[in-house]
């Protein structure tokens, strides 16, 4: 027996359209209508279709709704897959065309490159500048009494130093200047400040001192006073003295220079009779004679009194001599200087002589005396009271002595001192 084909009625579309309109007539039956009957199959084919259609609206709302930004690509809606049965021929398909809605994009904000680290340049931190004190002084200079000035004994003198304020304060009218050790040369201790002194200035400070009564060398050290009677010098630590040196000679007055008369007297060496006066220091084949007002010491310090250089010729038995005009010695005369080698002669050695004569006789040594290049000196002095009253030729000669390189012999501020 065959078995019946069941084939779906070909007006079912239109049917569709017709029970969607007796659906809305249905919500209009007054209550108590009894519900319409009708086939099962075609009631779960609208049960089936109200459910599709349902959610095909709510699809599309959604994408509509959306607030989300557009998306691309939005998908086409067949209504024929939705409606077809298996073992149809599905119908061509019909493109329900669904408008896009244009969302603004919100252009993403630009991601910020990181910075490119960049070396750190190192610091260079300055050194540390050494703090200045509040309170120093910087000696400048001697105005007065220079050091190894000759005094006479138990005479008075001024003393005056040019000093500088290198601290950061300022000094005042309480400031004070104070003898702090050496040889007291007064019987005040203190002397006040007589001017206010800024940092950075200088100022001229004066004492009124008496050199000892004994011949020699002194020495007195000097430091500032604060107005809370704290001392303070030269140097960094602030510690260090400004002074007076002097030296300390006996006597009653010079009588005669050797060196202001050098050119009255005489002049020869073993190679030259007689010799010019003044010479010139280039002449060191024959030998020279000359005077300097502030002649160089062997030690290097510069003399405020009168030099005499004597240069023997360069032989090995070479010597120079200078034979004075005659002099009348009195009781109390003294010869006196400072014998030496002059500045920058390394090599030197000599021998110093003095001699005299009376009249036409001859020469009698009073003393001999032999010097090197050792920072040291001789000081001369020779009592001539055993010739008073006789007039006297006076004549000094040079030897070298081991050596004739650098033989510059200087009699410091030679003389006749008398003390009486």
């Amino acid at each position: 027996m065959k078995s019946k084909t069941i084939s779906k009625p070909r007006w079912i579309f239109p049917g569709l359209m017709m029970l969607a309109l007796s659906l809305i007539l249905a919500a209009c039956v007054t209550p108590g209508t009894p519900a319409p009957t009708g086939d099962p199959v075609e009631q779960a084919m609208q049960t089936l279709q109200a459910q599709a259609t349902q959610e095909y609206y709510q699809t599309v709302v959604a994408q509509l709704t959306a607030t989300s930004p557009v998306i691309e690509n939005t998908p086409t809606l067949n209504p024929t897959n939705i409606n077809h049965i298996p073992g149809e021929t599905t119908p061509p398909a019909q493109t329900t065309e669904v408008p896009t809605v244009a969302v603004t994009q919100i252009p993403a904000t630009p991601t910020q490159p990181a910075p490119t680290a960049v070396p750190a340049t190192p610091t260079r931190i300055p050194p540390t500048a050494t703090p200045i004190p509040c309170y120093q002084v910087t000696f400048v200079q001697d105005i007065t009494i220079p050091d190894g000035t000759k005094i006479v004994a138990g005479n008075s003198f001024t003393k005056t130093w040019r000093i500088r304020n290198s601290g950061s304060c300022t000094w005042d009218t309480r400031f004070d200047i104070a003898f702090v050790d050496g040889t007291q040369m007064s019987s005040t201790k203190v002397w006040d400040l007589a001017k206010e002194v800024k940092p950075g200035e200088t100022v001229d400070i004066s004492i009124d001192l008496t050199a000892p009564s004994t011949v020699g060398s002194y020495q007195a050290n000097f430091q500032m006073v604060n107005p809370n009677g704290a001392r303070f010098g030269t140097g960094p630590d602030s510690k260090g003295s400004f002074w007076v040196k002097i030296q300390v000679v006996d006597g009653k007055g010079m009588v005669y220079s050797f060196a202001k008369n050098a050119c009255d007297a005489r002049w020869s060496t073993s190679k030259t009779n007689p010799l010019s006066c003044p010479g010139k220091e280039s002449d060191v084949d024959k030998g020279y004679v000359l005077t300097k007002d502030k002649p160089y010491r062997e030690d290097g310090g510069q003399e405020n009194e009168i030099g005499l250089i004597t240069r023997p010729n360069d032989a090995s038995d070479g010597y120079i001599q200078g034979i004075y005009p005659a002099f009348l010695v009195k009781d109390g005369d003294q010869f006196r200087a400072t014998i030496q080698c002059e500045a920058n002669s390394p090599k030197c050695s000599l021998k110093f002589e003095l001699y005299y004569r009376i009249g036409n006789g001859n020469f009698t040594e009073l003393g001999e005396w032999h010097e090197v290049y050792d920072q040291m000196w001789n000081t001369v002095q020779i009592d001539l009271s055993s010739l008073a009253g006789q007039n006297v030729q006076f004549s000094l000669v040079v030897w070298n002595e081991n050596t004739s390189q650098d033989n510059r012999g200087l009699w410091l501020n030679p003389m006749i001192f008398r003390t009486k």
